[in-house]
């Protein structure tokens, strides 16, 4: 199951990177704009990974734990969501460095 947890780690930063970065998500980001919650979400790549985390848990149900399966499948999330934040930041350095 780690295997999947970082699978869906990936696609959880690869996701909120083209949402919160990319141009073709600009207009989707300039609509909501900062003052509203949805806004801020799409404009932070850390806190949009939060729900893209939460909803591929909920499809794909990996568990680091098992213990208690609603608390598993939160702190999965968690995981999920920082991993992906970390390679979040990751591209985004590296878009940075590249002059993009």
């Amino acid at each position: 199951m780690t295997q999947q947890v970082l699978l869906l780690s990936l696609v959880t930063a690869s996701i909120s990177f083209s949402v919160t970065e990319m141009k073709l998500f600009k207009p989707l980001r300039e609509r909501f704009r900062a003052e509203s919650f949805l806004g801020r979400m799409l404009s932070c790549g850390y806190c949009f990974g939060h729900w893209v985390a939460f909803a591929l848990v909920a499809i794909y149900q990996p568990r680091l734990f098992y213990a208690w399966w609603p608390l598993d499948y939160f702190i999965t999330a968690l995981a999920v969501a920082w991993l992906g934040g970390v390679q979040w930041t990751l591209m985004c350095l590296l878009m940075k460095r590249a002059g993009k």
